[in-house]
């Protein structure tokens, strides 16, 4: 397929741009490593399964689900995989016997550094469709879990893909609200409350927040995150979205490249 290259080569260059800022976010990498528990892996795990068993019923029975942007460039493979697709296409056919070392290495070399991108990329997720919904209605979380799925049909997932990974947004709203309830401003890392930036819809609730206790400001200008400030639990709970996030993502990554490696040392 013509466009696949251009896709692979798109890819590697955003790809190439999101670990530049990801490295000077490292410090925030590193807190979002660190909170992960035993109880997140297990959480991510179950919830991989039940987006991809909900992916997989909605694309084996409900008309249409199965078309994607993908069928444009001849891939059903999410967009950022592009690249090691690509490659592997071009390589080189493996020995009838022994390992398939181009598949080998062209996944480990890939995938490995993918996994250390997740946290940043799952930790600005989380800012633009988490933050803000501490106090929005179970039918706006519902719309807004569902937008955050579809927004995914431009990494070319079938649709059917991209209404499954609804749920797992909606999972991501239930940890950012417990987050910005329970987490303890003393809990929160440093490296957390650097990176944050209030969104539109995050001031909005900051300022009803205020309204709500009379303490006055307009939450228009810059963020400044002091204890107990509104946008300081917004942080809170964009952190802890992002942990669950930044593990179900890693896992899926790792998935990926756990298969390919069986499948080379066949």
């Amino acid at each position: 397929m013509a466009l696949r290259p251009v896709l692979a080569v798109a890819v590697l260059v955003l790809l190439a741009r999101v670990a530049r800022v990801s490295w000077h976010h490292r410090a925030l990498t590193v807190a979002i490593w660190r909170a992960v528990r035993w109880g997140h892996l297990v959480g991510a795990a179950l919830l991989l399964a039940l987006v991809a068993g909900t992916a997989t019923l909605l694309i084996a029975t409900v008309p249409g689900a199965a078309l994607g942007l993908g069928d444009l460039f001849g891939t059903e493979a999410n967009a950022v995989f592009a690249p090691l697709e690509e490659g592997l296409a071009r390589a080189a056919p493996a020995a009838p016997t022994g390992p398939d070392w181009a598949l080998l290495f062209g996944a480990s070399a890939f995938l490995l550094p993918l996994a250390l991108l997740l946290p940043w990329l799952a930790y600005v997720e989380e800012e633009l469709f988490r933050a803000g919904l501490e106090d929005a209605s179970w039918r706006r979380v519902a719309v807004a879990s569902l937008v955050f799925g579809l927004v995914h049909l431009v990494m070319l997932v079938p649709i059917g893909a991209g209404v499954a990974i609804g749920v797992a947004g909606f999972a991501y709203t239930l940890a950012y609200r417990h987050g910005h309830r329970e987490r303890s401003p003393a809990d929160l890392p440093p490296a957390a409350l650097q990176a944050f930036r209030s969104t539109r819809r995050s001031r909005a609730a900051a300022d009803r927040v205020r309204a709500a206790v009379s303490h006055g400001g307009s939450g228009h200008g810059p963020v400044t995150v002091v204890d107990r400030s509104p946008e300081r639990a917004q942080a809170a709970g964009v952190f802890t979205a992002t942990v669950w996030h930044a593990t179900f993502n890693t896992l899926v990554v790792l998935t990926v490249w756990a298969s390919l490696v069986v499948a080379a040392l066949r």
